[in-house]
């Protein structure tokens, strides 16, 4: 009885919401004086709309998918069945009552804040499941390092591994994408991880993830070896012995016979020192997240109940500006239109940080390498230097990884060790190194200025780092002397934070 109570739950808690939304959109199109008075005359309309919606998103199983696992495919169903169920609306009311008191924005305004409702509540649902997977398994992901996998091979146990990942590696493993060996099925996607393409475009698979800041560490195969084309071999084996990608044939782990080998495959000594070496550096890289400076909890709380309201409300305010932003980018560069890279983000762990895209493909047409400032455009540097491009990130701060104050993330390679202690917090959309200096301040600058908000962190400087950047994109990026040598002199006063090192506020 447990699934069918889950998903009646499910059922009446969309259809609280559905209510509640149609509910306020009502009151902000009227005049809340009369506001009994409104909800009598539409009451045709609402019961009409929430019994419409009610339908939709139940044929269309939208009650099937936990909420703590929902991801951005799952909200752009919600943002087509709300669509679809108020077309649907629209078509019975006029039917009943020629929608005659039905004010024309009354369906955008409701259908804004049933998608609002309905994507907050399933983020908020995601972000307490990951903090609570994060607080019972803590001790447990510290000790492994974070790694990103390519899947090779479309089967069964290619499902059942990603499946496998999803349930028990979440927080270690990050798997990039599938690759196969028939090109027609390149651009579909397994468990919602993307084909990216076929084994012999390894090479080219591997630059462009390089290019969103995606570092690969192990290929998975899930296909045997002795089914694999030869030259599809070929190319994995000479891919092992000329980078520190480790290759793993997942039937050969699980023990299988029959699996097809050959001599070049690295020796087992071999992958364990270079797994062993990975486990080190990943240690001397660890936070310790029993030492985390972040002030008091009832701030980091507030801090977190503040970005969900927060993001709620600009994307709902900014979606006219994004939609115009896309058109703009789609116009100079085509598709796709959003940009993403792997940062590293709370207590180092990657995530995927999305952007409008400002800066055309990295490859020309016979694969060389574009170089890129000639990869820029006028109107890709204006989105830049508004921070137009940045609006996507809403979205990182609504499920959780981002928050709207806090250091900027950075990618990979360029996070030192040495400040390591700024993974500490959330990254932020905009930061103090940001509104004192942004991108004409030196890196190392940039880094002590996180440091010392990491160390200074509070409601009220969070604030005053709000109302600084208005400030920042009407007039541009402007240094603080002030603010630099500050934070300079309170390194030195202090000894530098170092990965593990960091003291309690």
């Amino acid at each position: 009885m447990g699934g069918p109570l889950r998903r009646l739950r499910l059922i009446l808690i969309d259809l609280f919401l559905v209510v509640s939304a149609t509910i306020i959109a009502v009151l902000l199109r009227g005049n809340f004086d009369t506001a009994f008075d409104s909800l009598i005359i539409l009451s045709p309309y609402i019961f009409i709309s929430v019994g419409c919606t009610l339908v939709v998103f139940f044929l269309a199983g939208m009650d099937r998918t936990p909420w703590r696992y929902s991801s951005v495919a799952d909200h752009l169903q919600v943002i087509i069945l709300t669509v679809l169920a108020i077309l649907l609306t629209l078509v019975l009311t006029f039917a009943f009552n020629r929608l005659e008191p039905v004010a024309r924005s009354l369906p955008v305004l409701q259908g804004g804040m049933i998608v609002t409702l309905l994507v907050a509540a399933r983020s908020a649902a995601r972000f307490w499941h990951a903090r609570r997977f994060h607080t019972n398994g803590k001790s447990c992901a510290d000790m492994q390092p974070h790694q990103t996998a390519l899947v090779v091979g479309v089967n069964t146990i290619t499902e059942l591994f990603l499946m496998s990942v999803k349930e028990f590696a979440s927080q270690q493993i990050q798997v990039a994408g599938i690759l196969v060996e028939e090109p027609s099925m390149r651009g579909r996607a397994i468990q919602q991880k993307p084909v990216l393409g076929t084994i012999e475009e390894l090479q080219d698979i591997l630059e462009t993830l390089d290019v969103h800041g995606v570092a690969i560490d192990r290929i998975v195969v899930t296909t045997p070896a002795d089914r694999l084309q030869p030259r599809s071999l070929r190319t994995l084996f000479e891919l092992e012995k000329s980078s520190n990608i480790i290759v793993q044939f997942l039937p050969e782990r699980l023990g299988f016979e029959g699996v097809y080998q050959m001599p070049s495959v690295p020796s087992h000594e071999r992958r364990a020192v270079a797994s062993e070496q990975q486990v080190i550096a990943h240690r001397e890289n660890l936070i310790d997240e029993t030492q985390v400076n972040s002030t008091a909890k009832s701030y980091r709380i507030g801090k977190r109940i503040f970005d969900v309201f927060g993001a709620t409300l600009l994307i709902f305010a900014a979606t006219p500006v994004a939609l115009i932003v896309a058109f703009v980018v789609v116009l100079d560069g085509g598709f796709p239109v959003i940009f993403w890279q792997h940062r590293p983000g709370l207590y180092g762990r990657p995530f995927k940080l999305y952007k409008f895209r400002t800066m055309r493909a990295p490859h020309d047409k016979q694969r060389g390498r574009i170089p890129d400032d000639q990869r820029s455009s006028a109107i890709g540097r204006m989105l830049r230097r508004t921070r137009l491009d940045e609006l996507p990130q809403l979205y990182n701060v609504l499920v959780g990884d981002m928050s709207l104050v806090g250091p900027r993330p950075l990618l990979p390679i360029d996070q030192s060790p040495d400040y390591a202690a700024r993974l500490s917090v959330r990254p932020g959309l905009t930061g103090w190194a940001q509104v004192n200096g942004g991108r004409i301040i030196s890196v190392s600058d940039k880094l002590t200025l996180d440091i010392w908000y990491v160390k200074n962190a509070s409601a009220l400087l969070d604030l005053k780092i709000a109302l600084r950047t208005i400030g920042m994109v009407i007039f541009g990026d402007r240094i603080n002397t002030k603010a630099v040598i500050q934070a300079q002199n309170h390194e030195r006063l202090k000894m530098p934070l170092r990965a593990g090192m960091i003291p309690a506020a």
